[in-house]
């Protein structure tokens, strides 16, 4: 099988869009939410009733003041209305330090609350959903009328979001598949008042990370599902993401929550921590987590859903595991890194964030032993992958083989191997083959540049998914550099042509003169190439040997490349010369 290689990051339309429908009047929290585990078949009761808005607040110079230390204050702000959670964004690529607190009418002011430390993650790079880089993580404030905000430097057009979330909870049965935790699902938080902007992405569940939100003021089991709704809100109206960016979350009572919509038992795609949504799940822990631990209830809550998500997509639940960084800005590994990590893991192990919080971090270790050792229920597999060479010139066929393998000995054969490359974040199959009664499969690729390639054997009825390590193939392009005569007289101009397979746009011409025995560089002329074509002349001021050669400096898709180079010598006389190679 031979295959040839050729490969959309697409902004929201509006970052903010107001409130999707109110479903009711404002409300107040009522009845606490049932928490009986039901059988699979069961079905909700009645949907919560929620109604919320969004709404935004732009301070004006006049209330603003700059501090001593180059950073900036505001004056007590009071909200157009009443809110429940906010967060800030702003214009640039600044990443003040930032603090808020806020009170209602009549009370005092909250603690300070630290929110550019923990930001929620964001989507992968080239994923169908927009990314303001510059907010901050929403902070949930409870009733609140009145905000006051510090950044250690000054942020251009900043605007203050609000979100004001109501949640009546009606009689809520839980959901339970089999061998699944009971938990309460997105009808369960008014998820109609934050509906998706698209449907979703799915990919695969190889490690679970722990995140914590930001809590300013404490809550009660009855502001937990408009807590989420209000999380739901700030990321898709403020961040311009599709949906709430949590797969699961966790409430300090135990209680487990569908986050994202597409399915708790799908590998559902979030915005939960960029550069590897699409092979991992998040579960956020409500609250902040910086300096007091979570509850032994919502650690117990954690390790059951663990140990169910991850066996269901074949997926041990200890041990290491290896992830490939699809990159992106608050990513700690550039684009195309292989990174080891534990199957449950902290937000800050693969993004800059403190997430989830000192205290939480530190418990992930007694977490993890909670969770225990869990294996798949069907056999596990393994697969390699190597390539015939690391480095080829464009053109050139590499032959891509391994073998599939049974983890506990033998081999795997008659079964379908995909050969996989790393796009926008996501594994993409891009040939197919099936292996032998050994196990053994190869496949033959002609890659156009450079590729990070696996190979996977997709999962079956009788034996759990596999994939291998990552290869990585580099393509050097290919120049030819023509010249229009091998003679010329001193003051005419040597005409060069020349070509760049695959096609690129820029293009260098070394010139070169031989002084002596040494030829000595004259200089450096930058072409444009178009449609992979590209010539250049140059005046030939004096006689001698003139030395021309094409070199590509490289980028990051392909390798640095040059051409031969090619002599034009320059006299006194006149020589002629037809078109010469």
């Amino acid at each position: 099988m031979q295959v040839c290689l050729r490969h959309r990051y697409r902004a929201p339309a509006t970052v903010f869009d107001g409130p999707v429908k109110r479903a009711l009047p404002t409300l107040a929290l009522a009845l606490p939410l049932a928490l009986s585990a039901t059988p699979a078949s069961a079905r909700d009761t009645h949907a919560a009733r929620a109604s919320a808005s969004d709404f935004e607040l732009a301070p004006a110079a006049g209330q603003v003041r700059r501090a001593s230390n180059g950073g900036v204050m505001s004056k007590p702000l009071r909200a157009p209305r009443r809110f429940d959670l906010l967060g800030m964004r702003w214009r640039g690529r600044s990443h003040p330090d930032v603090h808020v607190r806020v009170r209602r009418d009549g009370a005092k002011w909250s603690r300070w609350a630290d929110l550019g430390g923990d930001p929620d993650g964001g989507p992968d790079p080239g994923a169908r959903e927009g990314n303001v880089r510059t907010t901050t993580a929403p902070a949930w404030s409870g009733r609140s009328d009145w905000v006051q905000y510090r950044l250690s430097r000054p942020a251009a057009g900043l605007r203050i979001h609000f979100v004001d979330a109501h949640v009546r909870a009606q009689k809520i049965a839980t959901r339970s598949q089999v061998g699944a935790p009971p938990m309460l699902p997105r009808a369960s938080w008014g998820a109609d008042q934050c509906p998706p902007r698209v449907t979703p992405d799915y990919g695969e569940v190889k490690v679970a990370f722990v995140h914590h939100t930001v809590s300013i003021n404490d809550y009660t089991p009855d502001d937990v599902p408009a807590m989420i709704l209000g999380i739901c809100r700030y990321h898709r109206n403020s961040n311009g993401w599709n949906d709430i960016g949590y797969n699961f979350l966790v409430d300090k009572f135990g209680r487990i929550w569908e986050g994202r919509a597409g399915g708790v038992d799908k590998a559902v795609v979030g915005a939960q921590a960029q550069g590897y949504n699409a092979q991992s799940t998040g579960i956020a822990n409500l609250g902040t987590f910086s300096s007091v631990p979570q509850t032994d209830a919502a650690i117990d809550a954690m390790a059951r859903l663990i140990r169910w998500k991850l066996p269901l997509h074949g997926q041990p639940t200890a041990g290491a595991v290896q992830v490939t960084s699809a990159g992106g800005s608050s990513n700690r590994y550039p684009n195309g890194t292989e990174v080891t990590l534990q199957r449950v893991s902290g937000h800050r192990d693969v993004d800059a964030t403190s997430c989830p919080g000192d205290s939480l971090y530190a418990q992930l270790q007694s977490l993890r032993g909670k969770v225990g050792n869990v294996e798949p229920s069907r056999p596990r597999t393994k697969i390699g992958a190597a390539i015939s060479a690391g480095v080829l010139t464009y053109g050139q066929t590499a032959r891509v083989s391994g073998r599939l393998q049974l983890m506990k000995g033998g081999a795997a054969g008659g079964l379908p191997v995909n050969v996989q490359m790393f796009i926008s974040g996501k594994w993409v199959t891009i040939a197919r083959t099936t292996s032998a009664g050994d196990g053994s499969w190869s496949v033959s690729l002609k890659p156009s540049a450079k590729r990070i390639m696996r190979a996977q054997f997709p999962g079956n009825g009788s034996y759990v998914a596999s994939s291998s390590r990552q290869v990585v193939v580099q393509v050097r392009p290919v120049l030819t550099l023509s010249r229009a005569a091998a003679h010329a007289t001193v003051g005419d101009r040597a005409i060069l042509r020349g070509r760049v397979t695959p096609r690129k746009s820029r293009i260098l011409l070394i010139v070169r003169k031989r002084v002596g025995k040494v030829d000595r560089k004259l200089g450096t002329l930058k072409l444009r190439a178009k449609g992979g074509r590209f010539s250049a002349s140059h005046r030939l001021r004096g006689p001698g040997l003139y030395s021309y050669q094409a070199v590509f400096p490289g980028d990051r898709n392909s390798l640095a490349a040059s051409s031969v180079a090619l002599h034009v010598r320059a006299s006194g006389s006149r020589s002629g010369g037809a078109y010469a190679r």
